[in-house]
């Protein structure tokens, strides 16, 4: 922990004020190059102005009129303080989670700090640490994404189902309810549920979760549907594909009225709800009424 007489060379290296001689005292602590990368840093953020000393300076001097060459002495103390409030502002800034959310019928596109890319799909989540991000490249994920990873150190794409460890470059997760499913398009990955199963894919294989198991499977395309505005399914219950309709086209289904566990097999585009509609639920032999944002379904 620095003492009073570090803290005031560290509040006036802030406040741009020390003098050459203190800056050589300053260089001589064992934090100095860790601070030196943080004080740089703040150059890309615009935080909230405050003139703390001055504001305290003046309460001083009010509250004590007759004794203000106190207020003098007190100057180191002055420092320290306005020193604790400007880390306590460089925590905020280097230490927050930066989170980006998809609306239903929004795509988001995503460079991280390391120039690795993420293309997030609807009604998704993603988030990160921005400190020190280049020795722990991590995230959080809810939702699907698909991600081109710069070479570096190891990147991790944690979600609640399972962990994906980048050992490649492409790849799409899809993380969803009822759903976990990661596709390598490029390079190699490794996927650990939490059931502490593990598969190594390469370009074309994917894995996805059922009854706690990863059960493999191959992919033939050459980025994943839903970034050409498609999705497809294979003898999937229709619930799920109801789902994927709600996220893309922003709707809400009535659903009381239908079996959403008899599987679909077939597809949709994200350009036109009727077509959609009746890509799903005609051949299910569903009918569907549509009031604004929702979507009534019976049975014929």
């Amino acid at each position: 922990m620095l003492s009073d007489n570090e803290n005031t060379y560290l509040a006036k290296w802030l406040n741009d004020d020390l003098d050459p001689k203190d800056l050589e005292e300053l260089k001589k602590l064992p934090e100095y190059d860790d601070y030196k990368k943080i004080v740089e840093g703040l150059e890309f953020f615009n935080a909230p102005s405050f003139e703390l000393e001055d504001s305290l300076k003046t309460t001083l001097e009010k509250l004590d009129q007759p004794k203000k060459r106190k207020v003098i002495k007190l100057k180191p103390i002055l420092y320290a303080i306005s020193a604790a409030a400007s880390i306590a502002v460089i925590i905020g800034l280097f230490f927050n989670e930066i989170s980006y959310t998809t609306n239903p019928g929004e795509q988001l596109a995503i460079v991280l700090p390391d120039g690795s890319s993420v293309d997030l799909n609807a009604a998704s989540s993603l988030s990160y640490k921005r400190f020190f991000w280049s020795s722990r490249r991590k995230v959080d994920l809810e939702g699907e994404a698909f991600f081109k990873v710069t070479t570096g150190d190891k990147f991790m794409v944690n979600t609640k189902k399972g962990e994906i460890e980048v050992l490649g470059t492409q790849f799409n997760v899809r993380n969803r309810k009822d759903e976990f499913r990661v596709g390598c398009y490029e390079g190699k990955v490794r996927v650990s549920s939490i059931e502490d199963q593990q598969e190594i894919l390469e370009k074309g294989d994917a894995v996805f979760l059922k009854d706690k198991n990863l059960i493999p499977e191959k992919i033939t395309t050459t980025s994943p549907l839903w970034m050409s505005g498609e999705s497809l399914f294979v003898s999937e219950p229709l619930g799920i594909v109801l789902d994927e309709l709600e996220r893309q086209y922003n709707i809400t289904f009535n659903r009381g009225a239908i079996d959403q566990n008899q599987l679909f097999s077939g597809g949709f585009n994200y350009k036109n709800l009727k077509i959609a509609l009746e890509s799903v639920l005609v051949p299910m032999g569903i009918e569907y009424i549509v009031n604004g944002k929702k979507v009534t379904l019976s049975a014929q």
